[in-house]
């Protein structure tokens, strides 16, 4: 289930019209952008899973999206956060700032029912997914029933050569924040009284 929600937001972020296609936006095991990204990288990761009921699956879901922004400083100031805070206000012309490309991020990914529980979607929904990758045969199929709420980020922060290419010497520098996102609710009775949840 996680998979199907984590390709919905991967998918609809590179279709929502924001400027991150397929080279900005992957899913990734942590929020780390892949070694080669360009200027902005999204990396859309797991949370947390959890049931909250003992029988039948009252399943809650998390994930995060990281934003990474590559920027030019000075190495001897990576560290300094009223910097950070500094350059995560800045624009360039006609581009967004690093702020208000998370509070995009933000007020497009806080119960977004179109990404994870409305079906019939283009790109799909992580309930277009489930039913998609169910097994031939699958005659019923349980999706999700509410979509994750936002629960906040972290203060942007600047990041050196080992946040880029695992290498702390090299000569990259950007800012990251990651955004929280929680409680993507899947329901499934169980039907019978013993037998397998799918």
């Amino acid at each position: 289930m996680m998979d199907a929600l984590l390709f919905s937001v991967r998918d609809g972020l590179r279709a929502a019209g924001f400027g991150y296609g397929v080279p900005e936006v992957d899913i990734r095991d942590n929020g780390m952008p892949p070694p080669r990204c360009g200027n902005f990288f999204v990396a859309v990761h797991p949370g947390s899973t959890r049931n909250g009921a003992m029988n039948n699956l009252d399943e809650y879901f998390d994930f995060k999206l990281t934003l990474t922004q590559r920027v030019s400083v000075p190495l001897d100031r990576i560290g300094d956060t009223a910097l950070a805070s500094k350059l995560a206000r800045q624009s360039g012309k006609g581009n967004p700032s690093f702020n208000a490309r998370l509070e995009q991020l933000r007020a497009w990914g806080s119960m977004n029912w179109e990404r994870t529980v409305l079906t019939g979607r283009t790109p799909n929904s992580a309930n277009d997914n489930i039913a998609a990758w169910a097994p031939v045969g699958t005659t019923q199929v349980y999706g999700f029933v509410e979509p994750a709420h936002y629960t906040g980020a972290e203060f942007p922060r600047l990041v050196g050569g080992d946040w880029f290419t695992a290498d702390a010497s090299a000569d990259d520098v950007g800012l990251k924040a990651e955004l929280s996102f929680a409680n993507a609710r899947r329901l499934q009775p169980q039907l019978l009284a013993v037998g397998p949840f799918i």
